[in-house]
């Protein structure tokens, strides 16, 4: 009965700091891989806004939620792929600032999440403390103030998802009424509450267990970067994070300047044709075999480990951006559009596998994003501080002409 009453007491709790950290929904955005529904993206505000300064005041309560869609999600590869995009829409001083941060954030991701799961990042502008919480039971809590947008960037920064995504994001309340239907349907069951309060429960157990055999875990998990100096920015040969376009790549803490005389490979708002929905066009390993490797052992984040995926994860894709052409004849017809590709590569660089995440409408947009990762192997090896045989990286490419 006490263990119900605290779940209880956590939900009530949760639920009202929500209410009160950000009331007015924002925007609402659909993520789709592999010509299925993954899971809905939302951002509440008091203020509504259809830029992304204004979205970005930290003077203004905000919230952002994700309700899944899918059977099953690996937490832990939503939380890979959410890294990716913070990694690719933040300057390179805040990803270092904020990798201590990262880590925190990264481990509260445990699991699997399924269908109707809501996990919620709220931020207080008066205490600068982002809560996060999964089906209103707390998780845990970061008290920084740069943290909540550091997030936040990653869906409406300079390189989103898809440009799709971002301007739903961004819509100042606008949204389409029968995705706001199918998203407010998806609710997490009582068994479900019970389930994620028990798996916490076990954890915090886990912790104690931890802490009261300090040796002992200790000497079991013995520290994996020790005598690894901590990864830098200008040791990776890597300036700023950087987005494409044709003529010169920026640093993602400025805006876009796109050229008014040539077309451009960028990764910008644009005025484009609705995309179909996306399709696998190359072999690949089916959704729910990832989801499996996904759940397999990993090595124990720390802050350096994070900083250097992000930075390599950066480094692929410039070295990407630099093999994409604008094919002529979509330039010539006036073609535009968003392609995401899920790619795979060797710790040697080799690229072994090429998957299209997301499509645009035209085939020729398509098939120049594969022939450019295709132009562009062998890749940088992995880094040996990862650690790993193989590493799965995303490429979002918007193909946008001069306005």
């Amino acid at each position: 009965m006490n263990s119900t009453k605290i779940v209880i007491a956590l939900m009530l709790f949760a639920s009202a700091m929500t209410a009160s950290a950000a009331s007015l929904l924002n925007g609402l955005a659909l993520e789709q891989q592999f010509n299925k529904d993954r899971y809905f993206v939302a951002i509440y505000s008091d203020q509504l806004a259809d830029n992304t300064s204004t979205l970005l005041d930290n003077n203004v309560s905000r919230s952002l939620q994700i309700r899944v869609i899918a059977d099953r999600l690996s937490a832990r590869r939503l939380r890979n792929q959410w890294m990716e995009s913070i990694a690719i829409n933040n300057p390179s001083d805040t990803l270092t600032g904020q990798a201590n941060n990262m880590v925190t954030f990264a481990n509260l991701f445990k699991g699997r999440l399924m269908s109707g799961d809501r996990l919620s990042i709220d931020y207080a502008p008066d205490t600068g403390v982002t809560s996060i919480s999964l089906n209103d039971i707390m998780l845990g809590m970061i008290e920084d103030r740069a943290f909540f947008n550091t997030l936040l960037r990653a869906w409406v920064g300079p390189v989103p998802p898809s440009t799709e995504f971002r301007d739903n994001l961004i819509a100042a309340g606008d949204v389409d009424s029968g995705l706001l239907t199918t998203y407010e349907s998806l609710q997490p069951g009582a068994a479900r509450v019970a389930q994620v309060a028990a798996m916490l429960d076990e954890q915090e157990a886990v912790k104690e267990t931890k802490a009261a055999t300090p040796e002992r875990a200790t000497a079991a998990k013995p520290k994996l970067t020790a005598n690894i100096p901590p990864p830098t920015l200008a040791a990776m040969g890597t300036a700023a994070i950087q987005k494409p376009t044709v003529q010169a790549a920026q640093p993602a803490s400025e805006e876009p300047t796109p050229s008014r005389t040539q077309p451009q490979v960028a990764a910008t708002p644009s005025s484009q044709p609705k995309p179909l929905k996306p399709t696998t066009t190359r072999p690949a390993t089916p959704p729910a075999e990832e989801e499996e490797l996904e759940e397999e052992e990993e090595a124990p984040l720390t802050a350096d480990m994070i900083l250097a995926r992000q930075i390599y994860h950066s480094m692929l894709l410039r070295h990407t951006f630099k093999h994409i052409r604008y094919p002529k004849r979509a330039q010539d017809r006036g073609q535009e559009g968003s392609v995401r590709l899920n790619v795979t590569i060797d710790n040697k660089g080799n690229v072994t596998s090429v998957a299209t995440v997301q499509e645009s409408r035209y085939s020729s947009l398509n098939r120049e994003a594969l022939e450019a990762v295709e132009r562009a192997g062998p890749y940088p090896a992995t880094p040996a501080q990862l650690k790993m045989e193989e590493y799965r990286f995303s490429v979002p490419i918007t193909f946008r002409l001069p306005d």
